[in-house]
C-alpha cells in the first residue's frame, strides 16, 4: 500500500471515530432522564446549549429558553427557592468545586415538579467562571414516596404516644378495684369474729362490684388487642336481635340488680340481622353496662330497635348523670383521659364505648350520641339491614 493509500485510509478512520463519538454523544444525551445544559455564568443563567430532555422536565422546548427568548430558566424557579439555588451556585463557583441541590420548578401548565440539579463552573485563563455545565431531573416521585415515608413515621411515633397514654390509664383504671378487693377482703379476714352476716354480704358486693369491673375492662382489652393486630374476622350469621338483648342483660343482671335497675325494652320479637356474632354480643354488652354503670339507683333504661329505610336502628336511652359537650367532642379518641366513675364508683376507662365505633365502623354502620349532664345519654347505632325474606321487612315493622 502506498503512502496515499495509508494517507485516504487514516483520514477515513478519523472521519469514523468523529462521527461514532457524536453519535454516542446523541445517544447517551437523548436516553437521559433530564436534561443536560450550558449556561452562562450570569444573573439569569442565559441557556446556551439544553438537551432534547428539556421539554419533558420543564414543558418547554429548548428553543423557548436557549438565550432566554420566551423566558429564563431562572424564571422557571419556584420564587422560595431561588435564594436557595443562587446560594448553591454561588458557593460552588467560589470554591471550585460542583454545586447540588434540590428545588422547584414551575412548568407552563402551573405543574409544580420538584428536580434535582448538579453542576460545576468551566472556568478561563484568568480563573473567571464563565460557563456552568450540568445536569437537571424530575425528583418529584421521590419526593412524593419521602413525604408518605414521613406522614407514615409520624403516624406511626403518633400511634405508639396514644398506645403508651392509652395503656397508662388503664394501669390506673385497674390498680383501684384491685386495692378495693384486697383492701377489703384484708378487712374481712381480720375482723371476721367482729362483722354480722349483713355486714359480711356488703362488703362481699364490694368485691364483686370491683371484680366485675376488672372483668368488663379485660374482656374490652382482649377486644381491643384483638382489632389493632387484625385478628378478628367477620363470620356473619342469621341472629335474632331481641334473643341477644335479653342474653346481653342476664350477663349483667347482678349489676343491674344491684342498682335496681328497671330495662323497658322495645325489640321486635322478628327481628332478625345478618351479622357477626362476637362482633354483635360486644356492641351489646358495652352499651348496656354503660348505660347501668351512669345510672342512679332505680331509674329506668329504654332499649329500642326498629327498621328505617335500609338500617336496623338500635338505641339504648338512659337518664342518668349524662355527658359534658367537651367529653362528648373527644369521646372516641383513644389518647384522651376519659376516665370517669359510674354512680356505684364503677371503673369508666371509655375503652368500651370506642371498641363499639370500631365495630359499627366494620360493620359499615354508625353511631351517634346524644347526652347533658344530669340528663341522662342516647346512643343511636344504625346497621345495614339484610334479610332473606322481603315479606319478613313489613311483619317486623308491623
Amino acid at each position: 500500500m502506498n503512502s496515499i493509500d495509508i494517507q485516504t485510509l487514516s483520514k477515513d478512520r478519523k472521519r469514523e471515530t468523529g462521527n461514532t463519538s457524536q453519535e454516542l454523544m446523541a445517544n447517551l444525551l437523548h436516553n437521559l432522564p433530564g436534561m443536560a445544559y450550558r449556561c452562562e455564568n450570569d444573573s439569569k443563567w442565559s441557556m446556551l446549549f439544553l438537551s432534547e430532555g428539556c421539554f419533558s422536565l420543564t414543558g418547554y422546548s429548548p428553543q423557548e429558553l436557549l438565550k432566554n427568548r420566551d423566558l429564563s430558566y431562572n424564571d422557571m424557579i419556584h420564587p422560595d427557592d431561588r435564594a436557595l439555588v443562587s446560594e448553591a451556585v454561588r458557593l460552588g463557583v467560589l470554591q471550585n468545586r460542583q454545586f447540588q441541590m434540590e428545588y422547584r420548578i414551575i412548568c407552563p401548565s402551573g405543574e409544580i415538579k420538584w428536580v434535582w440539579e448538579r453542576g460545576i463552573a468551566v472556568y478561563d485563563d484568568r480563573g473567571n467562571a464563565v460557563f456552568l455545565d450540568g445536569f437537571i431531573t424530575d425528583i418529584s416521585d421521590l419526593k412524593k414516596n419521602q413525604e408518605r415515608l414521613d406522614s407514615l413515621a409520624s403516624e406511626l411515633l403518633e400511634a405508639n404516644l396514644k398506645k403508651d397514654k392509652f395503656l397508662d390509664i388503664i394501669a390506673h383504671d385497674l390498680q383501684n378495684p384491685i386495692y378495693a378487693i384486697l383492701s377489703t377482703a384484708d378487712f374481712l379476714t381480720q375482723s371476721q369474729d367482729q362483722l354480722n352476716m349483713e355486714q359480711v354480704i356488703d362488703f362481699c358486693s364490694q368485691i364483686h362490684s370491683s371484680a366485675y369491673s376488672i372483668s368488663v375492662l379485660l374482656e374490652n382489652l382482649v377486644e381491643w388487642s384483638r382489632l389493632q393486630n387484625g385478628s378478628i374476622k367477620l363470620k356473619p350469621q342469621s341472629l335474632k336481635l331481641g334473643q341477644l338483648v335479653s342474653e346481653t342483660l342476664r350477663y349483667h343482671h347482678k349489676h343491674i340488680r344491684a342498682k335496681e335497675i328497671n330495662f323497658e325494652l322495645s325489640v321486635p320479637e322478628g327481628l332478625t340481622l345478618d351479622i357477626d356474632l362476637r362482633t354483635l354480643e360486644s356492641i351489646l354488652r358495652n352499651l348496656i353496662s354503660n348505660a347501668v354503670k351512669y345510672s342512679e339507683h332505680g331509674q329506668s333504661i329504654a332499649i329500642n330497635a326498629y327498621i328505617e329505610g335500609e338500617s336496623v336502628v338500635l338505641q339504648v336511652l338512659d337518664n342518668g348523670i349524662g355527658m359534658s359537650r367537651q367529653r362528648l367532642k373527644n369521646l372516641f379518641a383513644i389518647d384522651n383521659d376519659l376516665r370517669s366513675l359510674g354512680t356505684a364508683l364503677e371503673i369508666g376507662s371509655g375503652l368500651g364505648l370506642i371498641l363499639v365505633k370500631k365495630y359499627v365502623d366494620r360493620l359499615s354502620g354508625e353511631i351517634t350520641i346524644e347526652s347533658k349532664l344530669n340528663k341522662g345519654t342516647k346512643v343511636t347505632v344504625r346497621l345495614p339491614y339484610k334479610c332473606a325474606d322481603p315479606t319478613e321487612i313489613q311483619r317486623v315493622k308491623a
